[in-house]
């Protein structure tokens, strides 16, 4: 390792009723992390999700279900030797969090909703930036979102005059909104001729895939997908889409993805959902130049090095609190001045 590098440690879960996206986002920095020298150490619920590739170059520390785990992370980490952590957490608890920086831990959380949470480092996932006092300690806007390797730095994407090939996706969670969505266009005049692809939830448990949907989202001209992690690879791909939000922390994300020009969206609790996205569906398949501007703007937005953007920061994070630990040493070994 270089002088810079540290013994990192991620704590992250995900699966079929969780969702995926925390793992994604944070395989994703991991990798990013690795290329910079660091050692991880990935503390976990749901093991078998860690992409395999990545698992075998990391450790991995399975942890109960159930107990304290505030005080089982304070305690894996010191036997690991790791003195901070970045964690992604369906629901990020206030409480825990302070006990780990009352333990001397540094923290870095991702995600949008932290509940007042307070950290050392704060990892947004949106596609644009929001007012914030300290820019100093957050990681906001398209530049730091957190994709896998594969989506960086890809060429421009071509669209072409006729879609043929609509992409059907929401998430790795299980949904019912999936079926209500393949009913509602399954009769769409504007769909003759167009390859409908339905991809459905990952069964659990299960391992992710290194890519995600890359190679789904290459292929497809038009995609219908939920406000999550895929919509931010769909804008990396340059793929036009329309954006469902499906748990209350995605309408943020889906509101900023029509704001900005990425694509549209539309409400699944809506009482004319169903005709409303045939309507949608309809016009974007008759308008080659609107799905070219989002194809464009998506691309411009999300250039795939977000997470290599974002272990900079947390290399600089982990190289400070080192040398604030090291200045603490030397001052208590020398002791109070005579």
């Amino acid at each position: 390792m270089t002088g810079l590098a540290a013994r990192l440690a991620i704590r992250a879960d995900g699966d079929a009723r969780l969702g995926f996206g925390h793992v994604m986002r944070c395989a994703a920095l991991a990798h990013a992390l690795l290329d910079n020298g660091h050692e991880l150490v990935w503390l976990s619920r749901t093991p078998q999700a860690i992409p395999e590739a990545l698992a075998a170059r990391i450790e991995i520390r399975p942890l109960s279900q159930d107990g304290d785990e505030a005080g089982a992370l304070i305690a894996g980490l010191a036997d690991a030797g790791v003195t901070g952590l970045i964690g992604d957490w369906q629901t990020t608890s206030p409480e825990l969090c302070r006990q780990l920086r009352r333990a001397g831990l540094w923290l870095a959380l991702i995600g949008n909703h932290l509940g007042g949470a307070e950290a050392d480092l704060v990892i947004h996932q949106r596609f644009g930036p929001a007012p914030v006092a300290d820019v100093s300690a957050i990681c906001e806007g398209s530049d730091y979102i957190l994709l896998a390797p594969g989506y960086a730095g890809l060429p421009p994407r071509r669209v072409k005059p006729q879609a043929r090939h609509l992409l059907v996706s929401l998430g790795g969670s299980d949904t019912p909104l999936l079926n209500n969505v393949v009913q509602a266009i399954y009769d769409l005049p504007a769909l003759q001729g167009v390859e409908i692809e339905v991809r459905r939830a990952l069964p659990r448990p299960a391992r992710l895939p290194e890519a995600g949907l890359l190679d789904a989202l290459q292929s497809a001209d038009l995609a219908i997908l939920a406000a999550g992690t895929t919509l931010h690879e769909a804008a990396a791909t340059g793929l036009p889409a329309i954006a469902l939000p499906i748990t209350p922390n995605q309408i943020e994300r889906a509101r900023q993805f029509q704001s900005l020009g990425l694509g549209l969206t539309l409400d699944p609790a809506d009482d004319e959902f169903a005709q409303r996205l045939r309507q949608m569906l309809t016009e974007l398949l008759g308008a080659p130049a609107l799905r070219q501007q989002f194809s464009l703007a998506g691309q411009r937005s999300v250039d795939g090095h977000g997470a290599h953007r974002v272990a900079h920061r947390v290399t600089n994070l982990a190289a400070q609190a080192q040398t604030q630990r090291n200045s603490d040493h030397s001052t208590a070994t020398a002791g109070p001045p005579s």
